[in-house]
């Protein structure tokens, strides 16, 4: 159902709401190539890491819910080309692509290039700020306290800045 990026998985790690993945999408998924960012040695060890760490899995047979798929040899083949032609995608944004073109999934990505080419390719593209207001208008965040606390520490601990405008659009939406 969507193909989440590691910014959008940091983000939500750091403020420990990854829950809110599950809650919107019935299946979340990541591509190995995301995984091996969150092993880099300048962030292992940090919480946010181990929460992600907490939820992956890598079979559908267990309790954890945020699934690494493998890519088909199609979609390798794809993510190279991706990846070598001059439209400014990193490898791993190439994978989460081609993941998401072949299998039509929604891609879930605050990377502005990436949405972009995403678009570009047809694919459904949330950003953060979309997500939370779906997340809002869905009914899964409802207290205003609650929205204001998710905005508040994701500014904090992401360094993450949301216009006024956007502010006061998701703050209508929580009834």
């Amino acid at each position: 159902m969507v193909i989440v990026d590691n910014n959008i998985l940091s983000s939500l790690a750091k403020i420990d709401r990854l829950d809110l993945l599950k809650k919107l999408f019935r299946n979340v998924k990541t591509v190995p190539a995301v995984i091996n960012e969150f092993r880099d040695e300048a962030i292992i060890g940090y919480d946010f890491v181990e929460n992600i760490e907490d939820v992956k899995t890598y079979s559908k047979r267990n309790k954890k819910w945020l699934l690494v798929v493998s890519l088909t040899t199609e979609e390798n083949s794809q993510k190279e080309e991706l990846a070598n032609e001059e439209i400014g995608i990193s490898h791993t944004d190439a994978e989460c692509l081609s993941v998401a073109l072949n299998r039509d999934e929604v891609l879930l990505t605050d990377d502005s290039r990436l949405g972009t080419v995403a678009n570009q390719k047809g694919i459904d593209v949330y950003d953060l700020e979309t997500f939370l207001l779906a997340i809002a208008k869905r009914g899964i965040i409802s207290k205003p306290d609650e929205g204001k606390k998710i905005i508040e520490k994701i500014e904090e601990k992401d360094f993450y800045t949301f216009s006024e405008y956007f502010k006061e659009s998701i703050y209508k939406e929580i009834v």
